[in-house]
């Protein structure tokens, strides 16, 4: 993780959560999510156009999803700061983050055959382990509207404090060859640079209080695209004939949590 990531996270909490929770009565509140869903990262199969099959249609490959794991928590604090026009509402500000990282595997799924060399790989072949992880941080932005003693809200996250992420694809030795890496005298590790491209986020949460204390539920969405740079003249980008690589994901979190009211 980039230590820019970590010091705007610290920066955030000590220079902009504790002066607001000094200025006015209000609350903490923190959520760890618990379950949810997430799209497979999985890129699917792939027409290979630089080889063919021993009929003469087009090669085919592979990247199939291994393992993935996402987590996720945010820290906030809500009050009215003395704003009469609020409606009797209260503003929520805050911290949310999550950490994801996933593993493909990449594997030819029909005979590879090269002009020249004739058949150089079959089906089921292993080329290579594609690895990502990343995290990311945003700004909490919502309102919450207290019922009694319960509370409805919502409110939406702007990438705003960061984020870091890496992946990179492993290939073996044949898969190292068939990509043009072992031409170029490249070695079998091909690191991608992700770069985010698009961000949106939004949430819905419930309180129950409990004298000083609530008991949390709260509910979330995430939608994200990176693409990578490609080399079209070796590894990923040689195979795909592409010079980039885009991948778009959504997740669904439920997160419990708890509150305290000063």
């Amino acid at each position: 993780m980039k230590k820019s990531v970590k010091l705007l996270s610290i920066v955030f909490i000590v220079i902009f959560l504790l002066p607001l929770a000094a200025y006015s009565e209000g609350r903490v509140r923190f959520n760890y999510r618990v379950a949810g869903s997430s799209s497979n990262p999985e890129l699917g199969s792939k027409n290979v156009t630089s080889y063919t099959q021993l009929d003469g249609s087009v090669a085919t490959g592979a990247d199939k999803l291994d393992s993935s794991s996402f987590s996720s928590f945010s820290l906030h604090y809500v009050s009215d700061y003395g704003l009469g026009f609020l409606g009797g509402g209260e503003i929520l500000l805050g911290m949310y983050q999550f950490d994801k990282s996933y593993k493909t595997n990449i594997t030819t799924t029909s005979v590879w055959v090269h002009p020249l060399a004739g058949a150089v790989a079959a089906s089921g072949t292993p080329l290579a382990t594609r690895t990502a992880s990343g995290t990311s941080r945003s700004l909490d932005l919502g309102y919450v509207y207290p019922i009694g003693d319960m509370s409805v809200g919502g409110g939406i996250a702007l990438p705003v404090l960061g984020s870091s992420g890496e992946s990179k694809v492993e290939w073996t030795a044949t898969g190292n060859s068939l990509s043009g890496r072992t031409a170029k005298g490249s070695s079998t590790t091909e690191k991608l640079s992700p770069e985010g491209k698009a961000f949106s986020s939004y949430f819905l949460e419930f309180g129950y209080s409990i004298d000083a204390y609530e008991v949390l539920l709260n509910y979330r969405t995430v939608s994200s695209t990176v693409d990578a740079p490609l080399d079209k003249t070796q590894g990923v980008g040689a195979l795909l004939g592409k010079d980039t690589l885009s991948s778009s994901s959504t997740t669904s979190s439920i997160s419990i949590g708890v509150g305290y009211r000063f």
